[in-house]
């Protein structure tokens, strides 16, 4: 719908049109969950909307080696070097907005100059709602096909002793690549560690902003993170992130095709109006995983759905775990909050 008169307050004093910015934080930017991917960049710039991600399978050392001897008819046999592969989808975005011409001339103010000046942390917030329904799924797919070998359900509110057995599900590998090292969480779920005095808001050198921390993990906060569940029964779901656990990337389409104006002369009985639209293409990405495009349907009304849908990326039967769970730096607590 485009702005209108009735959607703008008239000024009774010479001033500017004061900017209120959203409280949605991108958190995830500011913690490295998501840093862009120069792997992601060459898929995202391939002709194609869905992406095979091959891999070399490491060498396996749980099989005994071969003894040497001095018998000339016993041959040794070679062991295979195999390969696999994991599924990404990108995801081509768009959003405008529109106004009347009578607006501005009125105002003397333009809304859309506010809008462009707003693009950059509105698609970080789009990606960051795309990685946290991506999170979900795997959350759902774990539960659902691999027993919950990622997840820990604290008995009650969050505690130590939940995130430390969460970390734990990577085994021997919770400690290596840089080890799971940012924990998101709820507002609600940081407050029940700060009771309990377990975050450490110390400052690290010049550290700006300023990130609590628990064993040496950052903690991000985030009102975005999922509730299982509703009323007493609800539960909060805590992500513990590791280097590299999220692949990112994000392109604005070349020339006018990112960033275009329209605008349409006759509307509004000859008064005009103007609709700015810009556009994004992301893959975002867990890794070791397979987005298998079972359910695809893209913004409700859809013709020809082509992106998955928050919705879509939330649904377990969407993932397939491809990796070794200790090779997959996920991990999950839930719990709940006092009342």
């Amino acid at each position: 719908m485009p702005t209108i008169l009735s959607d703008v307050v008239f000024r009774d004093e010479l001033r500017d049109y004061i900017n209120v910015n959203t409280s949605e934080r991108t958190a995830f930017f500011e913690s490295g969950i998501l840093v862009q991917n120069n792997d992601m960049a060459q898929l995202l710039a391939s002709p194609s909307n869905t992406f095979t991600i091959p891999w070399w399978v490491d060498l396996d050392a749980s099989i005994e080696s071969n003894y040497s001897n001095d018998v000339y008819t016993d041959i040794a046999v070679p062991l295979a070097v195999t390969s696999a592969s994991m599924q990404a989808r990108a995801a081509y975005l768009n959003e405008g907005w529109n106004c009347m011409n009578l607006v501005k001339n009125i105002t003397k103010q333009d809304p859309l100059e506010f809008v462009a000046g707003r693009l950059t942390s509105y698609w970080q917030r789009v990606a960051q709602r795309r990685t946290i329904a991506s999170v979900i799924g795997i959350y759902n797919a774990n539960v659902a096909n691999n027993g919950g070998d990622m997840v820990v359900a604290a008995p009650g509110t969050i505690d130590a002793a939940s995130i430390i057995r969460a970390k734990a599900t990577m085994g021997d590998y919770s400690g290596q690549l840089g080890g799971l090292s940012v924990i998101a969480m709820h507002s609600a779920v940081q407050t029940e560690l700060q009771i309990l005095n377990l975050i450490d808001f110390t400052p690290l050198a010049d550290q700006v902003p300023e990130f609590g921390r628990f064993q040496g993990m950052r903690v991000v906060v985030d009102d975005g993170m999922p509730v299982i569940g509703t009323g007493a029964e609800a539960r909060y779901l805590s992500v513990i992130f590791g280097p590299g656990a999220i692949g990112y990337e994000e392109q604005q389409p070349a020339g006018e095709d990112g960033l275009e104006y329209e605008r349409a002369p006759d509307r509004g009985n000859g008064g005009g109006t103007e609709t700015l639209w810009t556009r994004r293409n992301y893959v975002i990405h867990p890794l070791g995983y397979s987005f298998l495009s079972t359910t695809i349907t893209g913004t409700p009304g859809t013709s020809r759905p082509v992106s998955a849908s928050w919705a879509d990326l939330a649904l377990a039967t969407n993932w397939e775990r491809k990796f070794n769970r200790k090779e997959v730096p996920l991990a999950f607590v839930t719990s709940t909050v006092s009342a």
